[in-house]
């Protein structure tokens, strides 16, 4: 006999009158659909190999390639970090091997990167789609470490109470993950996500515009449209891209940062309230907007279907048992196709380095002396 399985609904509000913030999201509709056809008349036609064009009209466009490197790279240092940090606190044998590997990782220079990521995407693929990805993995690098330890940390750190609840509500691990695990962690994992999207900006430039022996390599960006500025000594297209990318920060601040952290104030596990909270004119503004909600419920019910059949099909877990001594065997395949990859880099690089003279080596070891010193 099946059991008969009953989950908690609450459901959204009945319609609403037209409200400002049905204002706002039909400007910010209105926004975005004249700054997609600016972008897409505006854009130069060619964009020829390493070559960046300094003048302002040019500028939308880099800011949106750039954009869209770091959103790419910040969803991969999600996923990253949500497998990450749930391998090493459901088992200790990948506790003992990620956290020290993890430490160690956060401390290596994006560019130490670059060879291996590099070499073994031109392995597979073309090479301005290698160029692409390699660096998309360099601002990933700038971005995983904090967000996955603030996840692992929030993993291990859930109040006893709360995990006894989840046992005794029978929760499976997706329900676990929805209702326990990620509205725990959010607090966390937002800030960390600014602190790292900050770092990405930071590291844009070096992703952005890198070579390998003699070959330059640079990507059409904000990064790339700074450094050319410099390089010629243009004070005019530096003040240009220094606006546009505070400009973009600030713009982030007001429009996704800000309301996430006034949105995420509902998960504060405390029995004071805060005298002080977060506040976000957006996040207010979305809540009110008629369309958005009644957006948002047509594009529910897959969702839902979803979430039904997670709920149903995988099997209750206890969260209160201690870690596992073990890796589950289906993560090995996993770990040998990335130690093969990183393998394949390893001797790629091995045979880039074994064409360097005496003299090379001596610069290299020059340099590594001096940036340890500087360290």
């Amino acid at each position: 006999m099946t059991p008969l399985l009953r989950v908690f609904k609450i459901e959204l509000p009945g319609w609403r009158r037209f409200a400002w913030g049905d204002a706002v999201v039909l400007f910010g509709l209105g926004v975005l659909l004249y700054l997609g056809i600016r972008l897409g008349l505006g854009a130069p036609a060619v964009i020829k190999g390493p070559e960046i064009d300094l003048a302002p009209r040019v500028l939308p466009y880099y800011v949106g390639l750039s954009l869209g490197r770091m959103m790419w790279a910040y969803l991969l240092s999600i996923i990253f970090s949500l497998v990450f940090g749930y391998l090493a606190a459901r088992t200790r044998t990948a506790e003992k091997l990620f956290i020290p590997l993890l430490d160690v990782l956060q401390s290596v220079p994006i560019l130490s990167f670059l060879p291996v990521a590099l070499l073994s995407f031109s392995a597979i693929m073309p090479t301005p789609w290698a160029v692409e990805l390699s660096s998309i993995v360099l601002i990933f690098t700038s971005q995983a470490w904090n967000i996955a330890f603030a996840w692992y940390q929030s993993l291990t750190t859930i109040p006893r109470n709360l995990k006894q609840a989840s046992t005794i509500f029978h929760f499976n691990p997706w329900l676990r993950f929805k209702v326990l695990e990620l509205p725990f962690a959010a607090i966390s994992l937002i800030w960390n996500s600014m602190a790292s999207w900050a770092g990405g900006w930071f590291f844009l430039m070096a992703a952005e515009i890198f070579s390998v022996g003699d070959r330059n390599f640079r990507l059409p960006g904000l990064g790339a449209y700074l450094q050319e500025a410099a390089n010629r000594g243009n004070l005019e297209s530096i003040a240009w891209g220094l606006g546009a990318l505070i400009l973009i920060i600030v713009t982030l601040d007001q429009l996704v940062w800000r309301p996430l952290l006034a949105w995420s104030e509902r998960f504060t596990v405390s029995l004071v309230e805060n005298d002080n909270p977060l506040t976000s004119w957006f996040y207010n503004a979305l809540r009110s907007s008629r369309l958005l909600n009644a957006f948002l419920r047509g594009v529910r019910p897959p969702f839902v279907k979803l979430d039904e059949w997670l709920t149903q099909r995988l099997p209750v877990a206890d969260v209160m048992a201690p870690p596992r001594r073990h890796i589950p065997w289906f993560w090995y395949p996993v770990g040998a196709a990335a130690a093969l990859g990183l393998f394949y880099g390893g001797v790629r690089a091995a045979g880039m380095l074994w064409t360097l003279r005496l003299e090379q080596w001596g610069d290299i070891a020059l340099g590594v002396l001096v940036t340890l010193l500087r360290v």
